[in-house]
């Protein structure tokens, strides 16, 4: 058996793997005065990156939330636009029938002659009698015992052709018995007339009228007889 007197050496320290302290001399010293510095710097360049990134961030959050901004004020103007062309839009529709009509009444009140019949008088007239009414847009009183009802539209389609024809021109002569001996004849007028609407105008007997300039023009071939209705 080993005594607890052999666990010594001489200095009377436990045996192990101790290893002296390296003695401080100025070397040591400046070494770690070097060391601790260099930490801190290495340790105040992060700060810095770190600020910086924080300061672009926060840049990036300040230009981000500018856009949103301005880009939810471009969405309310749009939103004004959009309702103020939705209202004007609206308005216009009305307008637009109204002043086509003007337009071609008053070329017709300027006109002498249509389909080789002398214009005596223009009127737009309306009646409502037991429970029937009716509203027409222009009447072409001529020689001859002639009557031109004029339908007229901004753009002219094929259903206004056909509701004219079987609609407005029979009661006419539902409402306006005074003029059972007249002969009657149909025309249709439009700013732009669709082709379809032209080719059945042609085909039902209706005259066709158009705007050239600040007249009227007939669009109907050489030789044409309108139908009486």
């Amino acid at each position: 058996m080993v005594s607890e007197e052999d666990n010594t050496h001489e200095a009377g320290e436990p045996i192990g793997n101790y290893r002296p302290q390296e003695p401080l001399n100025f070397e040591s010293v400046w070494r770690l005065f070097q060391e601790t510095d260099k930490m801190f710097k290495e340790t105040d360049e992060k700060f810095k990156e770190t600020s910086e990134r924080f300061k672009e961030t926060d840049k990036k959050f300040k230009e981000t939330d500018k856009k949103f901004k301005e880009t939810d004020k471009k969405m309310q103007e749009t939103d004004r636009l959009i309702d103020r062309l939705s209202k004007i839009t609206s308005g216009l529709g009305i307008n637009i029938g109204e002043v086509t009509e003007d337009y071609f009444y008053h070329a017709l009140e300027n006109m002498t002659e249509l389909a080789g019949l002398e214009i005596q008088r223009v009127e737009s007239i309306k009646r409502h009698v037991k429970g029937l009414q009716g509203q027409f847009d222009a009447v072409l009183f001529c020689e001859n015992n002639t009557i031109i009802i004029v339908e007229i539209k901004h753009k002219l389609h094929p259903d206004d052709v056909g509701r004219f024809h079987l609609k407005t021109i029979p009661l006419f002569r539902q409402l306006y018995p005074e003029y059972a001996g007249e002969k009657i004849l149909g025309a249709v007028a439009g700013m732009t007339i669709d082709e379809s609407a032209g080719a059945k105008a042609l085909e039902l007997g209706l005259l066709i009228l158009t705007q050239s300039e600040q007249k009227i023009r007939v669009l109907n071939p050489a030789g044409f007889q309108p139908k009486e209705f």
